[in-house]
């Protein structure tokens, strides 16, 4: 195993080193070939504009036969290709060749671009040399007349011998800068063998289910980070062990807490259909009684749905809200006059207040009237006659707090953490007897979430609950 993680390693770092020499070698001859062009270029045109200047009278004489003499002498001296062009493309003067004998030139690129901008260039292969050249034109220009253009070539054979020279150099220094990192490369693969080994053994370990086992490598680079991170996985995984064990209690709970909360008025609902197919029927007022708890019954089981139903969506996407913008202080204010009724008959206070100036947010409307229907409702039903409820609105930064407190029973320290889970109730007999579902305060947490909320509680035994609802206003 030891020479195969070896030869792998060391393959690796051959081809990498092999693939980046090449993309090297090939940007670095692109950019050679560039910056000679370049140079070339700026030369040529500096020298154009010079010879420009000098057979300007010329041309503006139309002394085409001092143009041809001058056109020769420079191009000696300056060891290049001249050639003067009229405006409409005719040659006038060439050091290469008669301009009789040559084609009109007002179709060449950089011809046409030095007339329309006053400069041009391009490479192209010459007809007249039978070789590619650089060219290089400049316009001739007297008062707003144009009167020609000077063009310059250059055979691109003159910059290859330099090219090639800093071609060996580099293909040298790659060839010694290969040869060094392949011997690096080997030393290096040999290194990383070992704790990859232990890092590997640590693994099969961990996959056996013995989260106990933790590697140990005193590297600090990578290895070192890769040991700790599998460390850190090894702790996550047991403490992800010991969540599914709980989530799966949770389930299991879940499950029987639907199956009971659905049983019960399922039980009911049978039982009176039952009696009242046994001749009750015919009884008048056992007949409406009954009628009455059945459909009493068949309303809780119908609250119990829509309200999973209502959890689920939840669940499943935060994406079903729909946002608008809302005053939360309008909102409260209105659902608490819908409550007027079932405070008067506990003889109950409610009153609310404000610390700020705003508190619009950006909310689905249906969805948070849901939330403070139910922190209120709760409030009413577990806090005694004479109670007091009060709401408080307060603005935090970039963030709305609404408190909805009371003076109510309170709960036990033991059921605090407990009591925004699914059916989860304090006291079983008295949420029954005052027509919960249990899953109010879990829609609640749910909702303020999907409004990337928070939500929190204080409860004192006998002494009260405060629910603290948090939302960002965007």
């Amino acid at each position: 195993m030891k020479n195969r993680l070896v030869l792998k390693f060391f393959s690796a770092f051959s081809v990498l080193i092999l693939i980046i020499v090449f993309v090297l070698n090939f940007f670095i001859s692109l950019r050679l070939r560039e910056h000679f062009e370049q140079k070339i270029s700026a030369e040529l045109k500096s020298n154009a504009v010079l010879v420009a200047d000098i057979l300007e009278k010329n041309l503006a004489e139309g002394k085409f036969e001092e143009i041809q003499q001058k056109t020769s002498q420079l191009a000696n001296k300056l060891d290049l290709r001249i050639t003067v062009i009229d405006k409409d493309g005719r040659i006038l003067g060439d050091s290469e060749q008669q301009p009789s004998l040559m084609a009109n030139h007002s179709d060449r690129l950089e011809v046409t671009e030095a007339i329309k901008n006053g400069f041009g260039q391009s490479t192209h292969f010459s007809d007249t040399l039978g070789i590619n050249m650089k060219y290089v034109a400049v316009r001739v220009d007297q008062s707003d007349r144009i009167l020609g253009v000077v063009r310059f070539a250059l055979p691109l054979s003159r910059v290859q011998p330099e090219i090639r020279i800093i071609y060996r150099v580099v293909l040298f220094g790659t060839i010694a800068a290969v040869v060094i990192a392949m011997i690096v490369a080997y030393f290096i693969s040999r290194s990383i063998i070992l704790p990859i080994r232990q890092v590997k053994e640590t693994a099969q370990q961990i996959a056996k289910g013995d989260f106990s086992k933790r590697v140990r490598i005193k590297n600090k680079g990578e290895l070192g980070e890769l040991a700790e991170s599998l460390n850190t996985m090894a702790d996550e995984l047991q403490q992800k062990m010991e969540n599914l064990r709980r989530l799966d209690r949770v389930r299991t709970d879940f499950v029987a807490n639907v199956s009971h909360e659905l049983k019960t008025p399922l039980t009911l609902i049978k039982g009176y259909i039952e009696t009242l197919q046994n001749k009750a029927i015919n009884d008048k007022a056992k007949l409406s009684k009954f009628i009455s708890i059945i459909k009493e019954h068949s309303d809780r089981l119908g609250y119990i749905i829509d309200d999973l139903l209502s959890l689920s969506e939840l669940e499943l996407s935060r994406d079903c809200v729909n946002r608008t913008e809302l005053d939360l202080q309008e909102v409260i204010e209105e659902i608490s006059l819908g409550f007027e009724q079932a405070l008067a008959e506990k003889k109950q206070s409610l009153t609310v207040s404000t610390h700020g100036d705003s508190f619009s947010i950006q909310a689905d409307r249906n969805k948070i009237e849901q939330v403070f229907a139910n922190l209120i409702d709760n409030s009413i039903k577990y806090t005694k006659e004479f109670g007091r409820i009060e709401i408080s609105l307060r603005e935090q930064d970039q963030m709305v707090c609404v408190t909805v407190g009371d003076n109510g029973i309170g709960i036990p320290k033991e059921h605090r953490d407990r009591v925004f889970e699914r059916f989860y109730r304090v006291d079983k007999a008295r949420s029954r007897e005052l027509g919960g579902t249990g899953l109010g305060l879990s829609i609640v947490k749910h909702i303020v979430l999907a409004h990337n909320g928070k939500i929190s509680i204080e409860s004192e035994l006998d002494r009260g609950t405060k629910v603290s609802v948090t939302f960002p206003r965007n």
